[in-house]
């Protein structure tokens, strides 16, 4: 199942957004900049793909912290 990508569209500001769908994640105001932000996008989107999905601290406890 393929997601639907990354696009990027200026407004009528001038404005450039990364858009997934009709939601906007990301801006700025040049293309050059909107696509860096999109590939760092999608660098992060296939980086949570590949990890394993957290699962929660045993008792509750939230991870990083420890009880005394």
């Amino acid at each position: 199942m393929q997601s639907e990508p990354l696009t990027i569209k200026q407004t009528p500001t001038g404005y450039w957004v990364v858009q997934h769908g009709a939601i906007h994640l990301a801006g700025a105001p040049t293309r050059r900049a909107a696509e860096a932000e999109r590939e760092l996008l999608n660098r992060l989107r296939s980086r949570s793909l590949r990890r394993p999905t957290r699962t929660s601290a045993p008792d509750g406890e939230r991870p990083g912290t420890r009880s005394s």
